[in-house]
């Protein structure tokens, strides 16, 4: 699972840097602040695009990914997209 804040330096290069670091390349999971908010819509195609290249078995959007980003993501990965709430509980298990 790759956790993020607020991914300035972009959820992919958040993703790959986690990936290299560990030596894992399945993702369970990736959660966090994705920073879209103010994004283009072809900038947010595309990361969309390969966040989904990466085949997570979810994406869990939190603070700072903006609506656009969320319609999309739920579009182009409707059974692994998880709109976030506050309050909301995960359990991951091994």
């Amino acid at each position: 699972m790759v956790l993020s804040g607020c991914a300035h330096v972009g959820i992919v290069n958040t993703v790959k840097q986690a990936q290299a670091i560990s030596g894992v390349k399945r993702i369970h999971a990736v959660m966090g602040g994705f920073h879209l908010t103010i994004a283009k819509p072809e900038v947010i195609q595309e990361i969309v695009a390969d966040i989904k290249a990466m085949k997570p078995d979810h994406v869990i959007s939190m603070h700072c990914i903006g609506f656009t980003a969320n319609e999309v993501f739920h579009r182009e990965m409707p059974n692994d997209f998880i709109l976030n709430t506050s309050g909301t509980q995960y359990t991951f298990a091994a």
